[in-house]
């Protein structure tokens, strides 16, 4: 550079997040819409004190200088790493919880901050690398530097376009679940359940099953019915070992006898 030519202005970190930046604006979009979302966020808290989080994870992406989508990706995931692990280390250290039940919350917290210095050294290890430089590529640029508040603004409004478009461009109402809905779904959900137990046995010509499912065993059983109640009671046994096991009890429950007359569940 001749020692007249004027020096060029420091880069601004914070380019990766213009409209027009060195990373697809789209994918950069996407990016700190999954970070964000991710962040943890109190209801009661005050805006300024979410907004400050937000502020900060957005920092500390562009101070981890990702030169493509792929060290953004390493970037959003260490960040949320260490968001997680701020949040576990808040409840462990929460006094209104009975003394000892932190324990987990400090095993979670030491977990996510591992994560986060693995990712950590996982970019350190990629950006030691030089990029490899397509043809036809760009020239740098140098970029402005922002307000924090526009650039929230600017970014929030770019992450809310198209939720509340339709797939034919115009305007409409976001759809949600209906307490129908969900009844409807709860009851295919069943059906299919039910479905499933009862997968081989042909329960068309088995007399005596129960409304809710159960059989009071008939002194003279017909083969179906004899295939009815073992599915029946196997069903129970897997049920009660599972519960055994929940319950740190490692001992395989019981089978016991059938007579006539006895329920089946």
């Amino acid at each position: 550079m001749p020692p007249d030519a004027p020096t060029p202005p420091p880069y601004n970190r914070d380019a990766i997040f213009d409209d027009n930046g060195p990373i697809n604006p789209v994918f950069m979009a996407e990016a700190v819409r999954t970070l964000l979302r991710a962040l943890p966020i109190d209801e009661h808290e005050p805006d300024g004190w979410r907004n400050r989080r937000f502020d900060m994870a957005m920092d500390g992406l562009s101070a981890m200088h990702p030169r493509d989508e792929i060290e953004v990706m390493l970037g959003v995931q260490s960040l949320c790493a260490y968001h997680a692990a701020a949040a576990c280390w808040h409840l462990g250290m929460n006094h209104h919880y009975p003394r000892g039940s932190g324990l987990r919350h400090f095993s979670a917290a030491g977990t996510a901050a591992r994560t986060f210095d693995s990712l950590l050294k996982a970019l350190e290890r990629r950006q030691a690398k030089p990029l490899s430089i397509p043809v036809g590529r760009p020239e740098s640029r140098n970029w402005d530097g922002a307000e924090t508040r526009d650039r929230l603004k600017h970014m929030d409004e770019r992450c809310r376009r198209g939720e509340t478009e339709a797939t034919d461009g115009t305007p409409d109402q976001l759809e949600g679940w209906t307490l129908e809905a969900l009844a409807t779904v709860d009851a295919i959900l069943e059906r299919e359940r039910i479905d499933a137990e009862n997968e081989g046995l042909d329960i068309a010509n088995t007399e005596g099953i129960l409304p809710g499912g159960g059989m009071i065993v008939p002194d003279d059983p017909t083969p179906q019915q004899d295939a009815y109640i073992a599915r029946r009671e196997g069903l129970s046994l897997k049920q009660k070992r599972a519960d055994n096991l929940r319950n740190g009890i490692d001992a395989l429950p019981q089978i016991r006898p059938l007579r006539p007359g006895d329920l089946v569940p």
